[in-house]
């Protein structure tokens, strides 16, 4: 092929997943808000201030919580442990190791920023958001507070 038909396919390519994008945004307008990148930087993992804003509609749900501790064991034990204290099988061989989902640095954080994070991930944690709908999502959140429990 000639450079300049490979650089109008690319072009094409490009255009079409932005236009993509931008649909899906549209059409689901409660995710456009997780679109956003976190903060890079330090050891921390910092959620965009705005997402604290982010009620949980499942709060309080005692179904919700037992979902999500069916979908934590299903998807989350593995890296974080059945105690959610970051010591799962694979943790050891992560960087950044998982963080202890029952410690107080944790617990402190707003159901949205929980939520936010699920959505987002960021590696070696993975994004939740293709896998896992919003309600399942926010029952992961009411699972990770019953942890603080025990």
């Amino acid at each position: 092929m000639k450079p300049n038909i490979l650089i109008k396919i690319s072009f094409v390519a490009l255009f079409a997943s932005a236009s993509l994008l931008t649909a899906k945004g549209e059409n689901h307008k409660s995710e456009t808000i997780l679109y956003t990148t976190y903060q890079s930087g330090g050891s921390d993992w910092v959620a965009p201030k705005y997402v604290e804003k982010l009620k949980n509609p499942l709060a309080g749900n005692a179904k919700a919580t037992k979902d999500g501790k069916i979908l934590f064991n299903t998807n989350c034990v593995t890296c974080h442990g059945d105690k959610g204290e970051g010591n799962g099988p694979s943790a050891a061989t992560l960087n950044p190791k998982p963080k202890n989902l029952t410690s107080k640095q944790v617990q402190e954080q707003p159901d949205g920023a929980l939520y936010w994070k699920i959505t987002t991930g960021k590696p070696p944690m993975l994004s939740w958001q293709q896998t896992l709908n919003e309600k399942q999502r926010w029952s992961l959140v009411n699972y990770i507070r019953e942890l603080r429990k025990k």
